[in-house]
């Protein structure tokens, strides 16, 4: 037992890992300086002055990130296995929800980072043969709607429902965490980074483009905490 929870506390650390690459990924996407405004769905006005190797290296952490990653997504469902209440049907619907949303990270988080990364890079491209400003806006903004609803429905199954199964979880103590654990999912990092946005410092701006992929490195940090507080109790 205590080598399987040596075991599973390390891919639980090495998907942490995998979410600081993502975090960094998001930085080198995101943090696009002072200045920057949205232009439509999609175009950041800041993009052209962006050096293109942010983006193209966005990717290749986004493909280095996802195999620990992997393994800590393994690891979480096989918890919420352990830990489900099987005569309560709330225990059973939540930590299948909780289950699936590691899923839909594993299957398409890396899918979805690349597709946001295509976008400056298909607009800079653009603007690099000659088409003008307001046509790669055009471009890039009507191509992003066209996928929207899609990269939408998976954000909100993967980011906001596995935040809410992670409330029952935490706040029925299924998990062997303090209700400090509630600030460790992407929803509550995000609601975080709204004020900190309000802070008037670029700083602030650019570092808390990461938040959402911080709440699930610290997901994963406090559910290893559970993991090593099972150990000792048993």
């Amino acid at each position: 037992m205590k080598n399987k929870n040596s075991a599973r506390i390390r891919n639980l650390i090495l998907g942490a890992v995998g979410m600081i690459l993502f975090m960094c990924g998001d930085w080198l996407l995101d943090a696009a300086g002072a200045g920057d405004v949205e232009v439509g769905l999609a175009v950041h006005s800041n993009w052209v002055n962006m050096s293109t190797w942010r983006f193209v290296a966005s990717t290749v952490l986004a493909l280095v990130a996802i195999f620990p990653v992997w393994l800590a997504a393994k690891e979480a469902m096989n918890i919420s296995t352990e830990v489900t209440r099987k005569d309560l049907r709330s225990s059973r619907f939540w930590n299948k929800t909780f289950q699936w949303g590691q899923v839909i990270l594993v299957a398409f988080g890396m899918g979805f980072h690349i597709i946001l990364c295509m976008f400056p890079l298909f607009f800079k491209q653009a603007i690099a043969s000659g088409a003008t400003v307001d046509f790669a806006t055009q471009t890039v903004n009507d191509t992003a709607f066209l996928v929207v609803i899609p990269l939408m429905i998976l954000y909100i199954i993967c980011d906001v429902g596995i935040s809410i199964a992670w409330y029952y979880l935490v706040l029925k103590k299924e998990l062997k965490l303090g209700k400090w654990a509630l600030l460790c999912c992407p929803l509550s990092t995000l609601i975080i980074d709204f004020p900190l946005k309000m802070i008037p410092l670029q700083f602030f701006k650019d570092f808390t483009v990461a938040f959402e992929s911080l709440g699930w490195f610290l997901m994963y940090i406090a559910l290893a905490c559970h993991v090593k507080n099972s150990s000792v109790s048993e």
